[in-house]
């Protein structure tokens, strides 16, 4: 019968496993509000059922009638209404878990809840890459051994009785089933690290969860209306190997040369192909694109990138990327000098990279004045039709300075100083973007700022490109990674110098509302998140056989250091022996009976302590403070004096079952009785939590003692 009190732990237990599967599946956020509400409402239902006895909702024949019905309609969800696998499914998973959840009554109907439990972990873990499913799968393992647990004392009893004994262990029950939870994680982790991995990450093959975000996109369009919302989810993970550049770094992914008056894009190019050379991209012929300044006035760093999937090929790269490293066949640079890789789009990536950070010296900037190249030009210094006022701005704000440089600082420092930040958008797109950016608005966002010095750069011949890509992260002083979140994307403006190359310059003033976070606690749970992403999520068969040579050669170590040990343990034996062997007899001779006194102390400690344990445990029952361990231990001492008598219980045996075996004429019928006697105050005191037949208890034992053999 469906919510008897007897087999309330059981019914809790199942309950509570179903309920982690919906909340796994409902923290992805990828489950529709109308399934997410009924599967809620059924296990209420079901609440209701075990705390009030109230009888089943709906009739077996019911619920196989809904189960064919939706199973029907299953097809049409796929193809006509949401158009995804994965979510028409996951809704068929949560339909028949709600409509089993209201009838569910026998053992079998117990074992399909937990199965269906187990499908809505197992959608979660594919709709999401996050190290809480980790915590979703111990919550799982842990009430899926206590409804298993519980399952098996209701199948081998039946009776209120001994349920309610059982239910008054609860802690232990409990302590039980997480020790064999967290025993089955462990050896799960064990085999994750050891069975051969398959190739590839399985997040490559999710379907797009995401959309292009603020700063990087195909392209940039102004004046659209709405808010833009800020996004916390890490897209990079970057660990700096080697060097240590001075200033925010900026991880560019990609630039626009054509500016139509709205919209920065690109025009249609053929880019350049590298060919890997086994995982290694070196980029000579890319670097002298970029057109770097002398190596002397750069820092070089070395670095490891972990991307997360999104809608870009982009390699995101700082500085001038001298090598890039990685298990992708081939690159590809664009003519903006962008390096990206085919078919990266959603999917998460791991490189290798090393560039050069170029340092501009505002003491002794590019004094040259042109020409630039034919390229620069026609590339860099197209415009569309302005409104006058805005080249009229960049005159003005440049009149006094003489070299591109000192113009383009000039320009930088006049957006940064003289206009406000916000991700507010217009209300209604106007006409010019730009125009009511720099003289009604006055404020706006990082594209606004880009393109603003972008145009008015080319409006008095400065060649220049929006960029755009990621702010330098926060550094995580326990991972020590730097970790760039969404909300960090950010366009900038890259201006070509004479003399110089392309040099980076970010009008942008400070966001007011930057991100902020628990440092404490953020840095221990993005660490966790580096890791799950780092050995998990990212494990494969080239990693696995890097952690097992490293795991060979540690264990050659930590041979090596045990022979030395050895040796040396072994050496300073034979020196003492040695020296034992010279020494007179009157130094030796104390040493050799106190070692002896040493060992017999130790015996006699060992040898008194079950009974000194018994005696503290008798004591403490005649007092009414013994536990359930000390009636045991009492109990256990009875059982020797009829181990001496010839009578041996075998495991298979209760206590009641062997006290009825001991009987005349193989023993005495004193001490039959008295045995009688002794385990009937042992189950009361250890099961019943009797405490006058616990202090009853020693007495009897003692006076069983006191009989002849």
């Amino acid at each position: 019968m469906v919510g008897r009190p007897s087999d309330g732990p059981f019914q809790l237990s199942l309950l509570l496993l179903v309920a982690t599967g919906f909340a796994a599946v409902l923290w992805t956020g990828r489950l529709d509000r109308g399934t997410a509400v009924a599967a809620a409402a059924a296990l209420a239902a079901r609440v209701l059922i075990i705390s009030r006895g109230w009888r089943a909702p709906l009739a077996e024949r019911w619920v196989r009638v809904l189960a064919i019905a939706y199973i029907g309609f299953y097809p049409i969800d796929f193809l006509y209404l949401s158009g995804d696998f994965l979510n028409a499914t996951v809704r068929l998973v949560f339909f028949l878990a709600a409509i089993k959840l209201l009838t569910a009554r026998t053992g079998r109907d117990y074992l399909y809840l937990g199965l269906i439990a187990f499908l809505e972990l197992l959608s979660a873990a594919m709709l999401t890459a996050s190290p809480a499913i980790l915590a979703f799968l111990l919550l799982f393992l842990f009430f899926a051994t206590a409804a298993r647990t519980q399952y098996e004392i209701l199948s081998s009893t039946g009776k209120a009785d001994h349920l309610a004994a059982a239910g008054r262990m609860g802690s232990k029950l409990t302590a039980l089933n997480a020790l064999l939870a967290l025993g089955i994680a462990v050896v799960g982790v064990g085999l994750f690290f050891v069975v051969p991995r398959a190739a590839g990450a399985y997040l490559s093959r999710l379907p797009p969860t995401g959309q292009s975000m603020l700063g990087f996109s195909d392209e940039i369009v102004l004046g659209t209306s709405g808010r833009l919302r800020r996004d916390s989810t890490p897209v990079l993970r970057v660990h700096l190997l080697e060097g240590k550049p001075a200033g925010n770094l900026k991880w560019r992914g990609g630039a626009w040369q054509r500016f139509d008056g709205v919209r920065w894009s690109n025009p249609p190019s053929v880019p350049q192909s590298l060919d890997s050379q086994r995982g290694y991209y070196p980029l000579g012929q890319a670097r002298r694109r970029f057109g770097l300044s002398p190596e002397g006035a750069a820092v070089r760093v070395r670095y490891s990138v972990q991307r997360s999937p999104m809608d870009s090929n982009a390699l995101f790269l700082t500085g001038t990327p001298e090598e890039v490293k990685g298990d992708f066949p081939r690159l590809e640079v664009s003519g903006t000098d962008s390096i990206s890789i085919p078919g990266g789009r959603w999917r998460a990536l791991r490189y290798e990279a090393i560039s050069l950070i170029a340092q501009l010296n505002p003491a002794e900037p590019p004094e040259q004045e042109g020409p630039y190249p034919a390229r620069l030009r026609a590339a860099y210094l197209q415009l569309p039709e302005l409104d006058p006022r805005i080249p009229q701005l960049a005159r003005y704000i440049t009149e006094s300075q003489i070299t591109p440089y000192a113009r383009a600082t000039a320009i930088e420092r006049y957006l940064r100083t003289e206009f406000g930040y916000t991700l507010e958008l217009p209300t209604e797109r106007p006409p010019d973007p730009l125009a009511d950016f720099l003289f009604r608005r006055k404020k706006g966002h990082c594209e606004y700022f880009a393109s603003a010095m972008a145009v008015m750069l080319r409006s008095i011949g400065i060649p220049a490109r929006v960029a755009s890509g990621f702010q330098s992260g926060l550094y995580n002083s326990v991972s020590h990674y730097y970790t760039v979140r969404a909300s960090e994307a950010h366009a900038w403006v890259e201006a070509y110098l004479p003399g110089y190359g392309w040099a980076t310059f970010d009008p942008t003033p400070p966001d007011p509302r930057a991100f902020g976070t628990l440092a404490g606690l953020w840095q221990y749970v993005d660490a966790l998140e580096t890791f799950w992403n780092d050995w998990v999520i990212e494990y494969d068969v080239t990693r696995q056989l890097n952690l097992a040579r490293s795991v060979q050669a540690e264990w050659y170590r930590s041979n090596y250091d045990a022979l030395a040990v050895w040796e040396r343990g072994w050496d300073w034996t034979a020196g003492q022996w040695r020296h034992w062997r010279r020494a007179p007899m009157n130094q030796v001779l104390p040493r050799a009976l106190g070692g002896l006194a040493g060992l017999l102390a130790v015996g006699l400690a060992v040898w008194a302590w079950p009974g000194l344990r018994a005696m503290l445990a008798a004591r403490r029952v005649r007092r009414g403070h013994g536990r359930s361990e000390d009636c045991a231990l009492l109990y256990q001492r009875a059982l020797r004096q009829f181990k001496r008598r010839g009578f041996v219980r075998q495991s298979c045996q209760t206590a009641t079952e062997f006290a009825a075996a001991v009987r005349p004429p193989h023993c005495p019928a004193s001490a039959a009785d008295l045995f009688r006697q002794i385990t009937l105050a042992y189950n009361r005191a250890r099961f019943g939590r009797d405490l006058e037949a616990g202090r009853q208890l020693p007495g009897l034992i003692r006076s069983l003692e006191t009989l002849p053999r």
